[in-house]
């Protein structure tokens, strides 16, 4: 037995030395095993020889140092992005043409019928990330509303979804402008009492413009149900915020915020808001997080609309 032995272990020697193996080629699992195999049935040992012991760590190294730089490379991709724009504060009831990283939650309060309130938790908003060098798409929470401390049992909302796709923009001292178009959707998984029972799709376009610490941002969009057009209309929304960057990281603002009702059994009303607030931030948290919260109180100024003194509370985490 021992000529046998002795050529298994002189192939095994030369499979590893081999001139074919260079430090690019993939790690020699096939070969480890096959050694590994022989000496197992001829020691009887349930241990690996060395050999593949390390050839498996190299692998395994290797393998999360591709994680990590394709999570590194992601996030370089994602902070070149977002500095090729202006560092405005996101409004509180305009939607931000800025491409960012953020998850944002939103809290309404708004009086409701025989001395009742009604919150809404959420606000349509959630996790929004940045997807390429022009794109970012939002995965939202469906909001929670809930009458209190009388009226209807509480429930969801429908899902919100939004792409944003950027058309041009300049950062600070370039510029400092944008252009965006944004696709808004909400998918039909709410209540039937707090979801609009169809999707609705809301193209819209936003645009901005900074003049040293002031900057206005605007969105014009159209809500297009996809069903049950004569109960849900159509209506064009028009949102302009007026923000100035203060010290403190304070960002005081002032919207007006507008919906005319095209279609439905609203058609040919308009509702106009008018909506001071007051943000904060960005603050520095720990690798790289960063805080901002604002809030402001829509206030009626047509004689129709739907609701009235709404407060609005939101808070942020970017990164």
């Amino acid at each position: 037995m021992r000529l046998p032995r002795g050529m298994i272990t002189l192939t095994c020697a030369g499979m590893l030395l081999a001139p074919k193996a260079r430090p690019g080629d993939r790690c020699p699992k096939e070969i480890a095993c096959a050694c590994a195999s022989t000496t197992e049935i001829e020691t009887g040992s349930d241990f690996p020889p060395l050999s593949e012991e390390s050839s498996t760590r190299e692998c395994n190294q290797k393998e999360k140092n591709g994680k990590r730089g394709l999570f590194r490379s992601w996030f370089h991709m994602a902070a070149e992005t977002q500095g090729k724009q202006p560092d405005w504060l996101s409004p509180l009831a305009t939607t931000s043409g800025r491409l960012k990283q953020e998850f944002r939650y939103d809290i309404w309060d708004q009086p409701a019928t025989r001395g009742n309130r009604t919150y809404q938790f959420g606000g349509g908003k959630g996790l929004e990330f940045i997807t390429s060098s022009r794109t970012q798409i939002l995965l939202g929470i469906p909001s929670y509303t809930l009458p209190s401390p009388n009226g209807p049992v509480g429930g969801f909302g429908d899902l919100p979804l939004m792409l944003k796709f950027r058309i041009a923009s300049a950062e600070r001292g370039e510029g400092n402008y944008l252009l965006t178009f944004i696709l808004g959707a909400t998918a039909p998984t709410g209540s039937h009492r707090y979801g609009a029972g169809n999707a609705v799709l809301t193209p819209t376009l936003a645009f901005g413009k900074g003049f040293g610490k002031f900057d206005v941002q605007s969105t014009v969009g159209l809500n297009l149900p996809t069903g049950a057009t004569a109960k849900l209309g159509r209506q064009l929304q028009w949102n302009t915020a007026f923000q100035y960057q203060a010290a403190w990281k304070l960002w005081p603002e002032l919207e007006v915020n507008s919906t005319f009702y095209k279609t439905g059994p609203n058609a040919g009303d308009k509702q106009v808001f008018l909506t001071p607030g007051l943000g904060f931030g960005r603050v520095r948290l720990r690798k790289g997080f960063r805080f901002s919260s604002a809030a402001g109180l829509q206030i009626a100024v047509t004689r129709f609309h739907t609701y009235d003194h709404r407060w609005m509370f939101s808070e942020r985490i970017s990164f």
